[in-house]
Protein backbone atom coordinates (compact mmCIF):
# COMPACT_ATOMS: atom_id res chain seq x y z
CA UNK A 1 0.00 0.00 0.00
CA UNK A 2 3.07 2.53 0.93
CA UNK A 3 4.45 1.76 -2.71
CA UNK A 4 0.86 2.96 -4.13
CA UNK A 5 1.03 5.40 -2.48
CA UNK A 6 4.43 6.81 -3.12
CA UNK A 7 4.46 5.68 -6.86
CA UNK A 8 0.62 8.48 -6.45
CA UNK A 9 2.93 11.24 -4.63
CA UNK A 10 5.65 10.88 -7.80
CA UNK A 11 3.45 10.59 -10.48
CA UNK A 12 1.34 14.19 -9.00
CA UNK A 13 4.75 15.56 -8.47
CA UNK A 14 5.39 14.84 -12.24
CA UNK A 15 2.23 16.36 -13.56
CA UNK A 16 2.93 18.96 -11.48
CA UNK A 17 6.31 19.86 -12.67
CA UNK A 18 5.33 19.16 -16.24
CA UNK A 19 2.19 21.48 -16.28
CA UNK A 20 4.58 24.20 -15.03
CA UNK A 21 6.32 24.19 -18.45
CA UNK A 22 3.27 25.44 -20.22
CA UNK A 23 3.72 28.67 -22.79
CA UNK A 24 3.63 31.93 -21.30
CA UNK A 25 0.62 34.17 -21.10
CA UNK A 26 0.61 38.13 -19.98
CA UNK A 27 -2.73 39.94 -19.03
CA UNK A 28 -5.13 40.34 -21.57
CA UNK A 29 -4.16 44.19 -22.85
CA UNK A 30 -0.42 43.39 -23.12
CA UNK A 31 1.98 46.24 -21.90
CA UNK A 32 4.21 48.22 -23.60
CA UNK A 33 7.20 51.51 -22.48
CA UNK A 34 8.88 53.48 -24.30
CA UNK A 35 10.02 57.30 -24.55
CA UNK A 36 9.82 58.91 -27.49
CA UNK A 37 11.76 62.50 -27.62
CA UNK A 38 12.21 62.53 -23.79
CA UNK A 39 8.93 61.86 -23.27
CA UNK A 40 7.58 58.42 -21.67
CA UNK A 41 4.50 56.93 -23.45
CA UNK A 42 3.01 53.41 -21.95
CA UNK A 43 0.33 51.50 -23.79
CA UNK A 44 -3.18 50.63 -22.10
CA UNK A 45 -3.47 48.28 -24.89
CA UNK A 46 -0.75 46.00 -26.84
CA UNK A 47 -0.87 42.81 -29.01
CA UNK A 48 1.15 40.66 -30.78
CA UNK A 49 -0.14 39.11 -34.37
CA UNK A 50 1.71 36.53 -36.06
CA UNK A 51 0.98 35.87 -39.80
CA UNK A 52 2.62 34.16 -42.96
CA UNK A 53 3.70 36.69 -45.98
CA UNK A 54 2.37 35.46 -49.30
CA UNK A 55 5.11 37.17 -50.96
CA UNK A 56 8.22 36.68 -49.29
CA UNK A 57 7.17 33.13 -47.18
CA UNK A 58 8.47 34.38 -43.86
CA UNK A 59 6.56 34.80 -40.47
CA UNK A 60 5.48 38.59 -39.81
CA UNK A 61 5.26 39.02 -35.62
CA UNK A 62 3.64 42.59 -35.36
CA UNK A 63 3.14 44.17 -32.34
CA UNK A 64 0.80 47.25 -31.55
CA UNK A 65 -0.33 49.46 -29.02
CA UNK A 66 -2.20 52.11 -28.41
CA UNK A 67 -0.67 54.85 -25.28
CA UNK A 68 -3.03 55.47 -22.21
CA UNK A 69 -3.95 59.02 -23.54
CA UNK A 70 -5.84 56.95 -26.44
CA UNK A 71 -4.25 59.42 -28.71
CA UNK A 72 -0.73 57.69 -29.86
CA UNK A 73 0.08 54.43 -31.39
CA UNK A 74 3.07 52.16 -32.14
CA UNK A 75 3.83 49.47 -34.17
CA UNK A 76 6.82 46.84 -34.97
CA UNK A 77 7.19 44.37 -36.92
CA UNK A 78 10.12 41.93 -37.02
CA UNK A 79 10.55 39.44 -40.48
CA UNK A 80 12.10 36.67 -39.23
CA UNK A 81 14.55 34.48 -41.17
CA UNK A 82 13.21 31.38 -41.07
CA UNK A 83 11.06 30.64 -37.84
CA UNK A 84 10.17 32.48 -34.61
CA UNK A 85 12.52 32.66 -32.42
CA UNK A 86 14.82 35.01 -30.21
CA UNK A 87 17.06 37.48 -31.34
CA UNK A 88 18.35 41.02 -31.92
CA UNK A 89 16.78 41.93 -35.28
CA UNK A 90 17.71 45.24 -36.96
CA UNK A 91 16.02 47.64 -39.60
CA UNK A 92 18.68 45.98 -41.90
CA UNK A 93 17.24 42.59 -40.95
CA UNK A 94 13.78 43.32 -41.47
CA UNK A 95 12.70 45.09 -37.83
CA UNK A 96 10.74 48.26 -38.05
CA UNK A 97 8.72 50.97 -35.79
CA UNK A 98 6.08 53.19 -36.70
CA UNK A 99 5.12 56.13 -33.65
CA UNK A 100 2.61 58.69 -34.91
CA UNK A 101 2.11 60.85 -31.67
CA UNK A 102 -1.57 61.96 -33.12
CA UNK A 103 -4.25 58.89 -34.70
CA UNK A 104 -4.78 61.36 -37.39
CA UNK A 105 -1.42 60.51 -39.02
CA UNK A 106 -0.55 64.49 -39.03
CA UNK A 107 2.62 63.44 -37.28
CA UNK A 108 3.90 60.08 -38.08
CA UNK A 109 7.42 58.78 -37.43
CA UNK A 110 8.92 55.98 -39.08
CA UNK A 111 12.00 54.10 -37.92
CA UNK A 112 15.36 55.16 -39.71
CA UNK A 113 17.36 52.69 -37.67
CA UNK A 114 15.81 50.45 -35.10
CA UNK A 115 16.63 47.36 -33.08
CA UNK A 116 13.78 44.73 -31.83
CA UNK A 117 15.29 42.27 -28.98
CA UNK A 118 12.97 39.43 -28.35
CA UNK A 119 13.96 37.66 -25.52
CA UNK A 120 11.29 35.18 -25.15
CA UNK A 121 8.57 34.40 -27.68
CA UNK A 122 6.14 31.14 -28.51
CA UNK A 123 2.86 30.98 -30.41
CA UNK A 124 0.90 32.55 -27.26
CA UNK A 125 3.34 35.41 -26.53
CA UNK A 126 6.29 37.41 -27.22
CA UNK A 127 8.41 39.92 -24.76
CA UNK A 128 11.69 42.08 -25.55
CA UNK A 129 12.62 45.85 -25.69
CA UNK A 130 13.42 48.40 -28.93
CA UNK A 131 15.13 51.57 -29.32
CA UNK A 132 15.79 53.49 -32.75
CA UNK A 133 15.63 56.50 -34.61
CA UNK A 134 12.76 57.67 -35.83
CA UNK A 135 12.09 60.38 -38.84
CA UNK A 136 9.12 62.05 -39.99
CA UNK A 137 10.47 63.41 -43.30
CA UNK A 138 11.46 66.74 -41.35
CA UNK A 139 13.30 65.59 -37.57
CA UNK A 140 14.89 63.06 -36.84
CA UNK A 141 14.40 61.93 -32.72
CA UNK A 142 15.36 59.09 -30.51
CA UNK A 143 12.93 56.34 -29.18
CA UNK A 144 14.24 54.83 -26.35
CA UNK A 145 13.76 52.61 -23.43
CA UNK A 146 11.30 50.46 -25.08
CA UNK A 147 9.78 47.09 -23.22
CA UNK A 148 7.09 45.05 -24.39
CA UNK A 149 5.18 42.04 -23.18
CA UNK A 150 2.26 40.63 -25.45
CA UNK A 151 -0.37 38.06 -25.98
CA UNK A 152 0.04 36.90 -29.74
CA UNK A 153 -3.24 36.80 -31.07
Amino acid sequence: MKLYSLLGFLCLCLITFASCQKDKAVLASGSCEFKFDGASYSANTAYGEVFDTTVVGKKVLMIQGLTSNLNSAIIMTVIFPDSLKTGTYTNTEKASVIFTSSLSGSDTYESKTATIKITSINSKYAEGTFDGILNNGESEKPLTDGKFKVNIN
